[in-house]
């Protein structure tokens, strides 16, 4: 019986795994802001899509998914014209990945505030390795590699 029990804790521990790696909490802009100062860009990845533009962050010090789950100063993203689908004004806003609970986020930053959250962040395995940013024609949509996954983000 106790070797039962045990295998059973075991099996619930491995099940509840991933979801330990995760936030449990959105980030705050505060915690934005300092890791998007602390962070460095990729200038030379700099993608312009209609209206929009985004440059992608050096996630080269990630060692792991965990990393990535628990937040990252992924870009800047700057547009001319506000987001018809959340409402993001036209501007210039830092953008952090996150797993919160069981799914994945990106809050836009500015002046220490969250602006706005994409409406879909969707992981896409089938993403080229090291791909730049590439936008969705007429949209506030992009698809990019970082690191170890690929990401459709819209906003």
């Amino acid at each position: 019986m106790k070797l039962k029990l045990s295998a059973l804790g075991l099996v619930l521990f491995l099940i509840a795994l991933p979801a330990a790696a995760a936030r449990k909490d959105k980030p705050t802009g505060d915690e934005i802001a300092a890791k998007a100062k602390a962070g460095k860009l990729q200038n030379e990845n700099t993608t312009v899509g209609e209206n929009c533009k985004l440059t992608p962050a050096d996630l080269t010090h990630l060692r792991s998914m965990t990393d990535l789950e628990d937040g990252q100063f992924i870009g800047v993203l700057e547009t001319d014209i506000a987001s018809d689908k959340t409402g993001l004004a036209a501007g210039k806003y830092d953008l952090f990945l996150a797993k919160v609970g069981n799914a994945w986020h990106v809050y836009a930053e500015s002046g220490g505030k969250i602006a706005g959250e994409a409406y879909s962040v969707l992981e896409r395995k089938d993403t080229p390795k090291n791909m730049r940013p590439k936008f969705s024609k007429g949209s506030f949509c992009w698809w990019v590699w970082l690191i170890f996954t690929g990401f459709q983000v819209c906003i």
